[in-house]
């Protein structure tokens, strides 16, 4: 990687760590995006949905992510998919391409989901977010699909008592139950699929109060949408909300293929732009995402951003 990308990764967190969607700390993220993409010769559009876009030419092909992040965040998550798109635009000053950011990634995505030109491809660099590739002792790896998702709950109705006089055997206790639910959903997760439990709502949620009502917040996902319909079965929840899996185009297997193949459990921009292909580069420190810790290799990024360029260089000949 460039000192110049990894100075750009800096400055975009500098901004602030928590850029929450179309907030004033996701504006001067695009401001400075916008200030990169005019150096590298590119012409700066927005759409109706606030996305940036630096353009040359009949640009039929982007590349790019997003530069929203969570409150938690790391400096790589969404960022260095645009800057990595950047500094691949640079380098290719004469052919027609595009290189995108985002809006509100992390909160639907919003803007990806907004847009209304369809390019012929995008192709999107993206730190893994999980420890397969550091497992593996692999800089980066292609990206085959994207899973699918089911959110919804479970709620447990029980009856709220004083939690010093009520005995234990006449208690009607629904966080109890719930309790066996949670692990129950981890049972369910067999391989291929995941399942998780990540928030819980106790009611009257009073110390000395047996608790009334219970609701369990479940999420589960699978890149087969048959074994998602079959966790969804076994772990018997009310889903609010479904996406089905994306598969993804083969524009980085093209450039390299011997590199491992990856499915991704956490949703992208990529799942809502036709003709998308995706790259992971390795994450450090355990893998940790959504976190001040999260890294990736000054190293593995130069090879990400030169299987970037080699990809765009053969799609746009």
């Amino acid at each position: 990687m460039s000192r110049r990308a990894a100075e750009r990764i800096e400055a975009v967190y500098a901004v602030a760590q928590h850029r929450a969607a179309y907030s004033p700390e996701e504006d001067a993220a695009h401001e400075l995006a916008a200030g990169w993409m005019r150096d590298a010769g590119l012409e700066i559009t927005r759409d109706a949905a606030g996305n940036l876009f630096g353009s040359r030419g009949d640009a039929r092909v982007w590349a790019g992510s997003h530069l929203d992040s969570v409150p938690t965040a790391g400096r790589f998550d969404g960022v260095l998919g645009v800057v990595a798109a950047l500094e691949a635009a640079d380098r290719l000053r004469d052919r027609p391409l595009a290189v995108v950011a985002f809006r509100a990634e992390e909160s639907g995505p919003m803007g990806s989901k907004k847009i209304e030109t369809k390019p012929d491809a995008y192709l999107e660099v993206h730190i893994e977010q999980g420890p397969v590739l550091a497992g593996l002792e692999e800089p980066l790896g292609v990206v085959t699909s994207i899973a699918g998702q089911a959110r919804g709950q479970r709620v447990f109705q029980g009856r709220a008592d004083h939690a010093g006089t009520t005995p234990m055997d006449a208690r009607a206790d629904a966080l109890v139950e719930a309790a066996s639910f949670v692990l129950h959903v981890r049972e369910c997760a067999v391989k291929g699929t995941v399942a998780t439990v990540g928030a819980i709502e106790v009611e009257p949620n009073a110390t000395n109060v047996v608790p009334e009502r219970v609701t369990v917040a479940v999420d589960a996902r699978s890149a087969d949408p048959e074994l998602l319909d079959r966790l969804i079965e076994a772990i018997g929840f009310d889903v609010a909300w479904r996406s089905d899996p994306v598969s993804m185009g083969d524009a980085f297997a093209a450039v390299l293929p011997d590199a491992p193949r990856l499915v991704s459990g956490a949703g992208h921009d990529a799942m809502f732009v036709p003709n998308a292909s995706m790259l992971f580069v390795r994450s450090l420190n355990g893998g940790v995402s959504h976190h001040p810790d999260e890294l990736s290799s000054e190293e593995d990024i130069a090879l990400a951003v030169d299987a970037l360029t080699a990809a765009l260089d053969r799609l746009t000949a």
